[in-house]
């Protein structure tokens, strides 16, 4: 009888507490010790902290090795564009396979084993970080923004704001395949370079919802939600500079008189 065992990423060492989960370095250093037999081949699975080049590089390396003996089953997701979901860093992407109609969404989890997502999280228990699965679920929205409310060719992608958010957990998720799916659409009256929203979303894994999400928030052209930002700034520094000039206390002189 084979043997299956789902690869993830050293940010998720602690999760290989259980028989079935390894990482990488684990399985080859195993793999030395044992060779695996054709007859009861190896059957390994990615899991979340491998991205897809790392994926690619370990099978072709265990095929080099070991045939037919190791049997590389799937694929990781593939993460979305980096700018789809306003990321600077590549690794702090987390969703990936994505797919928009009509108000519908889904993607996967798509965990990149150094994000700083995970790499100060200091639970170091089994499962993923909650903080993560937000991440994921923002991220997601966000790209189903850009996705569902396209704008012309010249003027640049709707701006995804979010204004309202709440977020259920029902259970733990672990560094395995991870479902979100969810619908977005209209909730309120289209202004010009703003369009009113809200959406839903749920994380799924192995047939359980995990959480649940809900966001309020609005599409807006980048132009003007920047100059509401940047109006904002303003009057903030002008109320601070406000309070300092009513509560600057009077420091003594040096002569001892106020000043």
């Amino acid at each position: 009888m084979s043997e299956s065992q789902w690869v993830i990423g050293e940010c998720f060492t602690r999760a290989t507490v259980q028989p079935r989960l390894t990482t990488a370095a684990r399985l080859r250093e195993r793999l030395r010790a044992e060779r695996p037999s054709v007859d009861e081949p190896l059957r390994l699975r990615p899991g979340l902290g491998v991205d897809p080049g790392e994926w690619s590089d370990l099978c072709d390396d265990l095929a080099k090795r070991y045939g037919d003996a190791v049997l590389p089953q799937g694929e990781p997701a593939s993460a979305v564009p980096r700018d789809r979901v306003l990321k600077h860093a590549r690794d702090n992407v987390v969703v990936g396979d994505a797919w928009a109609e009509g108000e519908c969404f889904s993607g996967w989890l798509a965990v990149a084993n150094d994000t700083e997502m995970i790499r100060d999280h200091t639970a170091e228990q089994q499962h993923i970080p909650g903080m993560l699965l937000i991440e994921a679920a923002i991220q997601l929205v966000t790209w189903a923004v850009s996705e569902l409310y396209p704008v012309d060719a010249d003027r640049p992608p709707y701006y995804a704001v979010m204004h309202g958010c709440s977020f259920e957990f029902h259970r733990f998720a672990f560094p395995l395949p991870t479902r979100l799916h969810g619908r977005i659409f209209p909730s309120g009256e289209v202004e010009e370079g703003k369009i009113p929203l809200r959406a839903e979303a749920e994380i799924e894994q192995a047939g359980q919802v995990c959480g649940a999400a809900r966001f309020e928030l609005h599409a807006f052209d980048p132009e003007l939600v920047f100059a509401i930002e940047d109006g904002q700034a303003a009057s903030a520094l002008d109320r601070l500079s406000a309070q300092d000039d009513l509560s600057a206390p009077d420091l003594p002189a040096q002569d001892g008189g106020a000043r």
